[in-house]
């Protein structure tokens, strides 16, 4: 999420080729040490749909919006890496420190590796 962390279940993904968009139901998975960030405020847990359009990037462990907003990772290492962290921070940690570890922790083990679009035959208007 931008500016928050959740662990979360993505299901019924669609994508419309034509339209060159593609979105997904998300389902908020409570979780110690979970939300973090921006978004810690709201009632949980909480569901929502997510879309991407022709920027939008994927991998074998990612989906990325393609233009900030969002990032999804689903290899087993990271998402339990990152849930084992936020489960020991402790209580009194901010929670915009807490969005800001777990983005370390993405960076210092390499949670974004090489992606390609979705639409790889975008052209440009």
């Amino acid at each position: 999420m931008e500016k928050g962390a959740s662990v979360v279940k993505v299901s019924n993904i669609r994508t419309d080729f034509a339209r060159q968009f593609i979105s997904a139901h998300v389902e908020e998975i409570p979780t110690t040490g979970f939300p973090t960030g921006s978004h810690r405020n709201t009632p949980s847990p909480r569901h929502w749909t997510i879309g991407a359009g022709y920027l939008t990037t994927f991998s074998e462990h990612t989906w990325q919006m393609g233009y900030g907003g969002w990032s999804l990772f689903f290899d087993p290492r990271i998402v339990d890496g990152v849930v084992g962290l936020a489960q020991e921070f402790p209580d009194h940690l901010d929670f915009i420190d807490r969005y800001d570890a777990i983005l370390d922790y993405l960076q210092d083990h390499e949670a974004r590796v090489p992606e390609q679009r979705v639409f790889e035959d975008h052209k440009k208007s």
